[in-house]
């Protein structure tokens, strides 16, 4: 049968496999997937969810911590082996479900079917259903303070929204009786929303209950002026009278001033917001829109106004304050435009401000009026100007971020979320025209930075030549040089709009602006503005807060160590881009060269295998632990390493690719250390390129291409002895001895070694001497002479503890673990294995920290500890899946081979590895997978085919010189053995 999952978030987090209810005992991964859940099948930044797992400031080792936390997710969801339900991406992770499987989903297309609903009946049937999915508070039990003030207040208010929806569709239809009882109870539980009590006041007024209705009138008015110090609304208030009067007809609404630009008609995207500031504004005070140029405050404020208009009988006020514009409104000629419009004559206006503000505030007192005060500059332009009391309500737009307007509640805006900007460009083009060419309305939407201004601007182009395809706009707009000159039409100018922001800074935060603007990095941390303005930290903070201030830059969140992170939006960038006259090359210099002084100090703390660069005389690193700020600094180095090589700055890059390549080993980043590499590589000075081969060739060995490793390790050799670079050849050599080990060729394998430890000498090198005592000491006890190894492996013990250096240490209690395997001392064994493996997650290496776990696994089955093997393979599984690790996953599948009970699945198990292992052209892997195979047939009762495949492991196994897995071997498979 197969499974179905089913979440629900509307109430108490639930969990059912298959109607089984799955209970999730730990606080933080009820946390976690309600994280994950609250933005279904999409990724979620690894940051984003930190932050609901431990608040603003996580932890430096926060992000391995989430890790696991994700793995035991997938664990308690039983996800491990398929990841079908929670996936992995660059970025963070993601939840998959169907729109059944989770409550909130099904509440998100009733509320958008119902909006949509071509009766009255239907619309109340749907909204209905809708409410019918609430159990109770939303994440209930869920103990997140970032999801309470968020999603938690998000989602709740949308249940509310749509009661009242549902129960204004119920009193239309007439049914006034059959929801007395709930609204009863809404009332109960929500005393200050004042919907309900008008609904509640209707419904009995209706019904015939004038007593129980003027009853309801009075205990609202008692709890408004108790709880806020309001009357009730002019809505209540209009029914109020309604019933005394004795009166059944329509309720009439008091009209005041209009003053509302016309809605936007093409208006989408945005709920969120609309939601809270159309519930907000109905409850009163005041609220401010703040976000960049052209990101649609405007659109956003006069849609809002229009949806509460009937909040507001009394009348709703518009004011254009022209905050970005060389002359804003003042505060005075502000008032006089107010008092006009609230039927002041202009005799009868006070000459000076205070007293204008006195009157005004008099004549709103009493009323239910809506101030809608549009481009602010500042606050001191918008405090005369806000309502005295709490009766009515003010909105408030500016690209300031007016933190200093008291009691006063933010919504901040950002570009439009992906789907919303489609659905912009869909609405204002045509479903047909954007349908006929979709990845072009999506490039379209890309180039625009998801900008409305600049949606609406391309909108509006394609509408006016109709014979033009969506690729052509698409086209145009891919030209850096000339997307200004298309995002421009009539009054809509999207270059015009970034200006004033940009045209208000004085010189030298314009010149901080460009120059950031034209730094490939996808964020950064304010020091970045010091080597490129020549200023000390602090001034360069003062500068990037500045820009964050005029709403040029924007604040992106803090990274793992702490440090608040800001970026351009990619429109903004284009435009500094456009404005800047510095040559890159001259200008980003410094900064570059900061970011390579930085990796150089982190990638000397760093753990390094199979070359360590020459020690430099450089200062400590300070910026607490070195892999965590390379996690934090990752895309950025990236993007620097891949700017100053297209800059000309070769060295540079090729200097900051070398320095990184530790860091990508340590976090098993392939893809990105190849792609440094190659960048490297193709730019690097003659000196520099040996060790560039070197490191592709530890590389090559780490994703099991052997071929390649040997042939790039030969070319660092021929580079680094044609530099008398000592140091260097004796790594390229143990490089070399490496790639003969793991392909089965022990005598070469000894051989380079002997060459590399000659060197290693030379150049007084004692960490690369004690590496080739590790490897000797593998080598040996491959071919079955363990009394060698083990004398190999406990001098390089020795020596590494006598240096304090630990990571020799790891790899020498490594294979004295490995040793003591093949010794029979089975405790002994996962003695050192657990010490290895608990050193190597302190470095944050999960690769090695995996491949231990399988040497673990092999000792805790040979010593009958099944259970406790099976959590070293699960956990080293999930590591070699993320990773597509070939060579990993070989090794699981056999050693799980040998424990199943059943045959048949033995059989399956030992194929795939054996296959595989074909594939990978490793003789000892191959060996391995094949005496694995035969002792899979054997329990098929398959023994002449057992037979032959153990000879065949036999042969493969004894040319590769592993000896002592070959009398193993023997010894298990000869009669009587059993």
């Amino acid at each position: 049968m197969q499974r179905r999952w089913e979440f629900r978030v509307l109430g108490s987090l639930q969990v059912t496999d298959s109607g089984r209810a799955v209970e999730l005992r730990s606080a933080k991964q009820r946390v976690l997937l309600a994280a994950l859940l609250m933005k279904p099948n999409a990724p979620v930044s690894s940051y984003e969810l930190m932050e609901h797992l431990w608040g603003d400031e996580p932890s430096g080792a926060a992000r391995a911590t989430l890790q696991t936390y994700v793995m035991r997710l997938r664990q308690s969801l039983d996800d491990l082996a398929d990841r079908k339900l929670v996936r992995t991406w660059p970025t963070g992770y993601s939840i998959h479900v169907e729109d059944d499987q989770l409550d909130l989903l099904t509440f998100q297309r009733l509320r958008a079917e119902a909006r949509r609903a071509p009766d009255l009946e239907t619309e109340a049937r749907l909204l209905g259903e809708a409410a019918a999915l609430w159990r109770g508070p939303a994440l209930d039990q869920v103990s997140s303070l970032r999801m309470e003030q968020t999603d938690v207040q998000r989602l709740n208010e949308q249940r509310w929204e749509v009661l009242e929806r549902r129960n204004d569709a119920e009193l239309q239809l007439g049914r006034h009786d059959q929801i007395v009882d709930e609204l009863r109870s809404l009332v109960a539980e929500h005393p200050l929303r004042e919907r309900f009590w008008y609904q509640l006041m209707l419904a009995l007024h209706r019904t015939g209950q004038q007593a129980q209705a003027l009853d309801v009138y009075r205990r609202a008015s008692d709890v408004l002026a108790d709880e806020l110090g309001i009357d009730p609304n002019a809505e209540l208030r209009a029914l109020h009278m309604e019933v005394l009067a004795g009166s059944s007809a329509p309720v009439a609404v008091q009209s005041g001033p209009s003053w509302l630009p016309p809605a936007v008609g093409d208006f989408s995207g945005r709920s969120d917001e609309v939601v809270r500031l159309t519930a907000g504004l109905r409850a009163g005070g005041t609220w401010t829109i703040t976000g960049p140029g052209g990101v649609g405050k405007t659109s956003l404020a006069v849609h809002c106004a229009h949806a509460v208009r009937d909040a507001f009988p009394d009348g709703q006020l518009y004011l254009n304050l022209r905050g970005g514009e060389q002359k804003p409104v003042e505060p005075g000629a502000a008032l006089d435009r107010l008092l006009r419009g609230l039927g002041v004559s202009g005799g009868a206006i006070p000459s000076s401000v205070e007293d204008r503000v006195d009157l005004y505030r008099d004549l709103l007192s009493d009323r239910r009026i809506l101030v809608v005060l549009d481009n602010a500059v500042n606050e001191a332009q918008v405090r005369p100007l806000l309502p005295g009391t709490t009766s009515g309500a003010a909105l408030v737009t500016s690209r300031a971020a007016l933190a200093g307007l008291e009691a006063a509640h933010v919504v901040p805006l950002d570009v439009l979320p992906s789907a919303d900007a489609l659905a912009l460009l869909r609405a204002a083009v045509g479903e047909a025209r954007c349908a006929a060419e979709p990845g072009a309305a999506q490039e379209i939407v890309t180039y625009c930075g998801k900008l409305p201004l600049a949606l609406r601007v391309a909108a509006a182009r394609l509408v006016a030549r109709p014979h033009w395809q969506l690729a052509k706009l698409a086209g145009r707009l891919s030209d850096e040089r000339r997307r200004f000159d298309e995002l421009s039409l009539g009054d809509l100018d999207v270059r015009a709009s970034l200006a004033l922001s940009y045209d208000g800074l004085d010189k030298t935060r314009q010149t901080a602006f460009r120059l950031l603007s034209l730094v490939d990095t996808p964020d950064f941390p304010a020091w970045v503005a010091s080597p490129l303005l020549g200023l000390d930290l602090d001034d360069a903070e003062d500068h990037v807060e500045a820009l964050v201030d005029a709403r040029l830059v924007e604040y992106a969140g803090r990274d793992g160590l702490g440090q608040v992170r800001y970026r351009l939006h990619d429109l903004l960038r284009a435009f500094g881009r456009e404005a800047a006259t510095e040559d890159p090359a001259i200008a980003l210099g410094a900064l570059f060269e900061q970011w390579l002084d930085l990796a150089m100090r982190a990638d000397a703390e760093l753990p390094h295998q199979g070359v360590r660069l020459e020690p430099l005389d450089l200062e400590r690193f300070d910026l607490g632990d070195a892999a965590d700020w390379f996690d934090a600094e990752w895309l950025n180095i990236h993007a620097v390493i891949t700017q100053a090589a297209a800059l000309g700055l070769g060295a540079l890059a090729a200097e900051l690719a070398i320095r990184s390549a530790a860091f990508c080993d340590l976090r098993a980043r392939f893809d990105d250390w190849e792609q440094i590499n190659d960048l490297g590589l193709a730019c690097a000075p003659e000196s520099r390129r040996p060790m560039l081969f070197q490191q592709r060739g530890i590389l090559s060995a780490r994703l099991h291409d052997y071929a390649a490793a040997s042939a790039h390790f030969q070319a660092a050799q021929e580079g680094f002895a044609a530099a008398g670079d000592v140091w260097g050849e004796a790594y390229a050599w143990y490089g070399m001895g490496w790639m003969h080990e793991w392909s089965g060729r022990s005598s070469e394998a000894r051989e380079a070694h002997r060459e590399a430890k000659t060197r290693f000498a030379a150049s007084d090198n004692p960490h690369g001497e004690i590496e080739v005592l590790c490897s000797l000491g593998a080598i040996e006890r491959r071919a079955g002479g363990l009394v060698a190894a083990q004398g190999y492996l406990e001098r390089a013990c020795r020596l590494a503890g006598q240096m304090g250096d630990s990571q020799s240490e790891l790899m020498a209690t490594l294979e004295l673990g490995r040793l003591h395997q093949f010794t029979g001392e089975l405790t002994l064994s996962a003695e050192f294995l657990r010490a290895s493996l608990a050193a190597a997650q302190r470095f944050g290496d999960p690769d090695l920290a995996a491949n231990i776990r399988l040497f673990l696994a092999d000792t805790l089955i040979r010593s009958g500890q099944n259970s406790l093997a099976e959590d070293q393979l699960r956990q080293a599984w999930e590591f070699f899946e993320e990773h597509d690790d070939r060579q990993g996953r070989i090794w699981v599948w056999r050693l799980r081979s040998g424990m199943t009970t059943s045959a048949e699945e033995a059989l399956t198990l030992a194929s795939l590895a054996m296959e595989q292992a074909r594939e990978m052209g490793s003789p000892p892997e191959f060996g391995r997978s094949l005496r694995v195979l035969g002792n899979a047939l054997e329990r098929a009762g398959r023994l002449d085919e057992a037979r032959e495949h153990w000879r065949q492991a036999e042969e493969t196994l004894t040319a590769a010189g592993f000896q002592a897995e070959v009398d193993e071997l023997r010894l298990a498979t000869s009669p009587g053995s059993g």
